[in-house]
């Protein structure tokens, strides 16, 4: 969803414009950043086998990704894709414990 989606639902639905919820768009990042989120897309996701809980990035190839890419500032841009993995590790764990409080609700 873009800031425009976003405003028009805000609007759809009688919904106060919150400055904070808008989706940012990844060109507007500084570079570093935007390298630290195509890092993010380009690494596979590890998942437990038995419960399919998400377990982080698979970091294998993380240092090929870079050189494909030509990254320079190494070490800033892995601190930034740290970041991002941590925020998506959040996302996950909130969709797990909206499961259970689904399944929770289901099973009564």
């Amino acid at each position: 969803m873009n800031a425009d989606q976003y405003i028009d639902m805000c609007e759809q639905m009688g919904w106060e414009i919150k400055e904070e919820d808008l989706p940012k768009d990844p060109s507007e990042l500084p570079y570093d950043a935007q390298q630290a989120l195509v890092l993010l897309n380009s690494l596979p996701d590890n998942f437990e086998g038995m419960s399919g809980t998400w377990m982080g990035k698979d970091y294998s190839g993380l240092s090929a990704i870079m050189d494909i890419y030509d990254i320079q500032n190494r070490k800033t841009v892995f601190e930034l894709l740290k970041v991002a993995e941590n925020e998506l590790s959040k996302y996950y764990s909130d969709k797990a414990k909206q499961r259970e409080t689904m399944a929770k609700r289901g099973g009564r």
